[in-house]
């Protein structure tokens, strides 16, 4: 992530300082700065005269009319908490006044979080020590089989063959720069969403409460070399063998380089560190990352052909062409991984 020394994105005054009043953070000494590198949601950093913060600006894509969404950013702000509580290193959102995590003013949803010095690695900058530390983490994180109380249980995006396949002609219709890449992989993907789906009963047969989301992007590194787990709103119940091949893929580069033995190693950590690899839910999280692919690309889809927001609609045709291989290149992997899962 980086800053932008220029601030005039910030949306109005007015939202920065009812901001600062709710979360008593304090008075502005600077106008906030662009923190870039998230995917959707936009990064403040905001100083005080009482401290320095973090603003998570939501995404105007997010229904923050619907009481369930405003409901599940409070839950995951809680599970962030109390896992900080038991010893995990994160960090989780400030409350505000009304002893809320979430603020929404002006119609635009805001999370406030106490800035930290550290900062996320980029693919080529990952190591066996950066993957197994996340390993251990995420072991830690499953044997503790946290209780949260009114946890829901977790509802997966499922997206029909049918709708799949109308996404993909619709994209060719709005001349999308990767339809031609769609079409040609249209039976592939519509192969692997069928298999995603009946491995969803799979997942559902043991599962804990985790962060959900575990990739680079969402682990800084402070100056100590020492890891902090943010970005926890996919905080949710889950299968802990899904989530820790899931972490792998992402740590070894299955969106770009691929590096086998560092998901052979990142396995290993977590096995050392007490993490129980289940071999009957081995193929199932496979298909299971595979089906989360497909559900961020049929998001990308959506978001490049139709997004008024230039910068949304190059970050959708981005994503689509970063994931639509990956999501090809990892059903051709995945009988060797998967040997290598059950070592």
């Amino acid at each position: 992530m980086h800053e932008d020394s220029l601030n005039n994105d910030f949306p109005i005054k007015l939202q920065l300082a009812n901001l600062c009043k709710h979360y008593n953070l304090g008075k502005p000494i600077s106008m906030p700065r662009r923190v870039y590198g998230g995917l959707l949601h936009i990064m403040w950093h905001v100083n005080t005269d009482e401290g320095s913060y973090a603003i998570k600006q939501l995404s105007d894509k997010i229904d923050l009319n619907n009481d369930i969404v405003v409901q599940n950013y409070e839950l995951s702000e809680n599970i962030a908490c109390t896992f900080v509580a038991q010893g995990i290193p994160a960090v989780c959102a400030l409350k505000n006044d009304d002893g809320e995590y979430l603020s929404i003013i002006d119609k635009l949803g805001f999370l406030v979080y106490p800035w930290i010095e550290a900062t996320a690695i980029s693919e080529g900058q990952i190591s066996e020590h950066h993957a197994s530390q996340i390993a251990a983490i995420l072991a830690k994180m499953h044997l503790m089989r946290l209780e949260v109380p009114n946890m829901p249980e977790f509802k997966f995006d499922v997206f029909t063959s049918s709708e799949l396949v109308e996404l993909i002609s619709t994209s060719a219709k709005d001349n999308c720069s990767f339809a031609k890449d769609l079409q040609k992989a249209s039976s592939d993907l519509v192969a692997i969403n069928e298999a995603y789906i009946d491995a969803i009963s799979v997942l559902k047969s043991d599962v804990i409460v985790s962060h959900g989301d575990l990739d680079p992007k969402n682990v800084l590194w402070d100056n100590s070399g020492n890891p902090v787990l943010i970005d926890w709103e996919s905080a949710r119940k889950l299968n802990p063998t899904y989530e820790i091949i899931n972490a792998s893929l992402d740590w070894s580069g299955i969106t770009k380089e691929f590096n086998k033995k560092l998901f052979s190693e990142m396995l290993l950590a977590y096995k050392q560190a007490g993490g129980i690899v289940e071999p009957s839910s081995i193929e199932a999280a496979f298909y299971g990352a595979l089906g989360n692919w497909i559900n961020w690309m049929v998001y990308n889809i959506k978001r490049s052909c139709n997004a008024n927001d230039l910068e949304q609609k190059t970050i959708g045709a981005e994503q689509v062409v970063l994931v639509l291989p990956a999501i090809l290149h990892l059903k051709r992997l995945m009988p060797e991984l998967i040997r290598i899962c059950k070592l």
